[in-house]
C-alpha cells in the first residue's frame, strides 16, 4: 500500500480551510466599504450614547429606580463589590464551572461528533435522541440535576456542558462530513490511508466549523452555569444575582450583570485568539 508523498497531499492539506478563509476575507473586504476606524469610533460611540439614554430614562422618572437605577448607582455597586473583595469568591466560582463546562461540552461534542461522522448507522440510530435530548428546557431539568449531582459544582458543569454540547457537536459533524469530493478523490487516487485524509483533509475542514461554534457553545455554558447557581448553589453570579434581587439591590442586579458581560466579552476574545493561533500553526 502506498503512502501519499507530502507534495501531492500539500495541496489538499490546507485547501479546505485557505478556501473557507479567503472566501470570509474576501467577502469582508467587499462589504466593508468603511474605513475601519469607523467601526472602532462607534464601538466607542454606542455605549456612551446607551448611557446618556439611560440616565435621561432615569431623570425623566419613566420608570421607577427600583427597575432601572442610576448608572452611577450601579458603578458604585460594582467598585464596592470589587475593591471591597466580596464579590471575587462569586467570580471565580462562575469562572470555574463555566471553564469546566465549556471543557466538558466541547470533549463530548468532538467525540461525539467524531463517531457519528464516520459511523452512518450511529447517526440514523442515535441523532434523534440527541435532538431530543437537546429540546428538553434547561431550567426545568436544572432543579432534577440539582436533587441527583448536590448542590456543589457538579449540576453547575452539567447543565453548562449541555448546554455547550450541541453547537458544537452539529458544527464537528457537519465539517467532518462536509468536504470536496475532488479532494477525497485526490487523497482516494493516491490510496492515502485514512489517518491522512482525517489530518490534512477532514479536521482542517472541520475547524473552520467548529470555531464560530465555539463563541456560541461559550455562552451557552455561561448561561447553564448561572442556571445552575439561581437554581441552587451557595456561591456564583447566580446566587449574588438571587440574593441582590431578593434584597431589592436594583443596582446591584446591573452591576453582577456587567460582570457577566465583560466575562462573555473575554471568552469571545479568547476564542478568537485561539482560531488565529490555530491557522497560523497550519
Amino acid at each position: 500500500m502506498l503512502s501519499p508523498k507530502p507534495e501531492l497531499m500539500q495541496p489538499a492539506v490546507h485547501s479546505a480551510a485557505d478556501k473557507a478563509t479567503a472566501a470570509v476575507t474576501k467577502d469582508d473586504a467587499m462589504e466593508r466599504g468603511h474605513p475601519r476606524w469607523l467601526a472602532v469610533v462607534l464601538a466607542i460611540v454606542l455605549p456612551i450614547v446607551v448611557i446618556a439614554v439611560w440616565q435621561f430614562v432615569y431623570d425623566a422618572k419613566v420608570v421607577s429606580p427600583l427597575v432601572i437605577p442610576r448608572p452611577l448607582d450601579v458603578v458604585t455597586a460594582l467598585w464596592s463589590g470589587l475593591v471591597d473583595g466580596v464579590w471575587w469568591r462569586h467570580i471565580a466560582a462562575t469562572i470555574q464551572a463555566t471553564v469546566l463546562a465549556f471543557a466538558v461540552g466541547f470533549l463530548a461534542a468532538i467525540v461525539v461528533g467524531s463517531c457519528f461522522a464516520f459511523s452512518a448507522l450511529a447517526r440514523e440510530t442515535l441523532y434523534p435522541y440527541i435532538i431530543a435530548i437537546q429540546s428538553f428546557p434547561k431550567v426545568a431539568v436544572a432543579p432534577l440535576l440539582v436533587v441527583w449531582l448536590g448542590y456543589g459544582l457538579a449540576p453547575k458543569v452539567a447543565i453548562g456542558g449541555l448546554l455547550a454540547f450541541f453547537p458544537i457537536f452539529t458544527s464537528t459533524l457537519a465539517g467532518l462530513l462536509e468536504v470536496d469530493r475532488d479532494e477525497v478523490d485526490l487523497f482516494k487516487s493516491v490510496r492515502a490511508r485514512w489517518y491522512h485524509q482525517l489530518r490534512y483533509l477532514r479536521i482542517p475542514n472541520a475547524l473552520s466549523y467548529i470555531f464560530p461554534a465555539l463563541n456560541v457553545a461559550a455562552v451557552n455554558a455561561l448561561l447553564g452555569v448561572i442556571v445552575g447557581e439561581l437554581v441552587g448553589t451557595d456561591a456564583g453570579l447566580g446566587y449574588l444575582i438571587s440574593q441582590k434581587s431578593f434584597l431589592g439591590d436594583t443596582a446591584g442586579v446591573f452591576g453582577v450583570l456587567t460582570l457577566l458581560a465583560l466575562i462573555g466579552v473575554s471568552m469571545f476574545v479568547l476564542i478568537r485568539l485561539a482560531e488565529r493561533a490555530t491557522k497560523f500553526s497550519r
